[in-house]
């Protein structure tokens, strides 16, 4: 099954997906033209900016170094 509006079923898009995030343009273009998936770099492109990004993930504890790089005191400018 498809989903509605979309051009290609579950499986060969997630081929799509797969060898976008690997190659991203051309040569995700000329590896899925390999496999006889024929889309243009663009189209590699596009489908790799639709895919959703992880959530991101806060960290639980702070370090002296990732303090020191936040605050602008007269010890850590490079005149």
């Amino acid at each position: 099954m498809t989903v509605r509006y979309q051009r290609r079923t579950p499986l060969p898009q997630q081929v799509v997906e797969a060898v976008g995030v690997l190659l991203a343009g051309r040569g995700g273009a000329r590896m899925l033209r390999a496999i006889g998936v024929a889309l243009s770099r663009c189209a590699v492109l596009a489908q790799l900016m639709r895919i959703p990004l992880p959530p991101l993930v806060t960290p639980r504890v702070l370090g002296v170094d990732d303090t020191s790089r936040c605050t602008a005191t007269p010890t850590a400018r490079s005149w």
